[in-house]
């Protein structure tokens, strides 16, 4: 089965946790629909589970909301890792820390669909910054994974993600929270009222508050608080559109 080591590692362990702090039911049927819902909480509320893309639970998630109940996504990003590759034998080769740091930016591409759903009063975002173990098993030859999701066969193919620690908890339910997203120096000014900036602004804000590596992503932020109605596009300056903050 695809993702049966996901299941019983990273989403199993969030779910049970979940579960367990909310008084939940686990695996439930929403309705007369195919969907199974990963938490029934005592209030008949929806708690899921995400590990990669949001956007896969927009239907769902539309769902759930349309019936009135309230839904919150809980989303763990792997602020730290470790790496465990594993022999076709079942012996641990090596163990390693892995360079890689991330962060909700990095989440950004998996939200295009779903993000204005996260403005509905019933819903909210729950990312977990955690540290996590990903386990690896050697294989003979370069090996495609389940989903074809590899561009360049590799070695080895993924058995999932075991939860060690969650470090932060950063929680996204209305305009003010996304808008935290936005440099400071470009949220508000000095008298009160809201800059005007480009993308390139934007970018070097970005990159000064949160590193190179988040900045990356600042055109495709911008595009998704447009999409929320969170940043407004009042005009251009030559090529260049120009943004202010709508909250």
């Amino acid at each position: 089965m695809i993702n049966t080591y996901n299941e019983s590692n990273l989403h199993a362990t969030l779910k049970k946790i979940y579960a367990l702090e909310s008084n939940g039911r686990m695996e439930v049927q929403l309705d007369d629909t195919p969907w199974i819902c990963d938490i029934l909480d005592e209030d008949g509320n929806a708690i899921e589970i995400q590990t990669s893309n949001l956007s896969a639970l927009t239907e769902k998630v539309q769902y759930i909301l349309e019936t009135g109940r309230k839904v919150k996504i809980v989303h763990p990003v792997a602020e730290s890792k470790w790496i465990e590759l594993y022999g076709r034998d079942g012996s641990l080769i090596y163990k390693k820390k892995s360079p890689k740091k991330a962060t909700i930016f990095d989440s950004l591409r998996g939200m295009t669909q779903i993000c204005p759903l996260f403005l509905h009063k019933n819903c909210t975002l729950e990312v977990l910054y955690c540290q996590i173990t990903e386990m690896r098993r050697q294989t003979e030859n370069p090996a495609q994974t389940q989903n074809l999701a590899r561009r360049h066969l590799k070695n080895w193919l993924p058995l999932g993600k075991r939860l060690e620690k969650i470090t932060k908890k950063e929680i996204y339910s209305k305009k003010d929270d996304w808008s935290k997203l936005i440099p400071e120096t470009l949220r508000k000014n000095e008298d009160g009222s809201f800059p005007f900036f480009r993308k390139v602004d934007f970018e070097r804000e970005i990159k000064k508050t949160w590193g190179s590596k988040n900045a990356r992503w600042s055109g495709l932020l911008i595009w998704i608080l447009v999409k929320m109605e969170i940043l407004e596009i009042t005009g251009t300056k030559g090529r260049s559109k120009i943004y202010e903050l709508n909250v």
